[in-house]
């Protein structure tokens, strides 16, 4: 059997080479926490440009933590390109008249939608997706092999 073959049993459903698997719903909101802690940490102390494309990554990666706490069966790539699409989607509605009418009424939301689009930013959320979901990737091997010793 290759992988594009359906498993015995289940018609129609091709194996995946990243099977969905649960995160640990607790392990998720740690780093989460320690995330959206080091993002405040570097946006706020940090000096730019480097406190800003820092902050930028990290506010990709928690979104992805996010997502994935939410969505805890969410395929690492399916979950990538849902955060990347969040992103890229705040970052282009910094560009119009809709983020400054929110931002006047509840101030305290620039820190989820931001103030001024940048086309770096773009990039910048690209990047902290890959490297969510290279981490994530990277965890459930390790994971796996750990398991698979046992």
């Amino acid at each position: 059997m290759t992988s594009g073959d359906a498993p015995a049993g289940r018609p129609g459903r091709a194996l995946s080479p990243w099977p969905a698997r649960r995160r640990s719903r607790p392990r998720v909101l740690a780093v989460l926490a320690a995330v959206v802690a080091l993002g405040l940490v570097v946006t706020t102390q940090v000096p730019d440009p480097v406190g800003d494309v820092v902050g930028d990554l990290l506010y990709a990666v928690a979104v992805y933590a996010a997502l994935v706490l939410v969505a805890p069966r969410l395929r690492p790539w399916v979950a990538g390109a849902v955060v990347l699409a969040w992103c890229w989607l705040v970052e282009i509605l910094q560009a119009t008249p809709v983020v400054a009418a929110v931002l006047d009424v509840v101030p305290a939301a620039a820190w989820v939608l931001g103030s001024t689009f940048n086309a770096r930013d773009l990039v910048l959320y690209l990047l902290g997706a890959l490297l969510a979901v290279g981490l994530d990737v990277l965890v459930a091997v390790r994971t796996s092999r750990v398991s698979e010793r046992a």
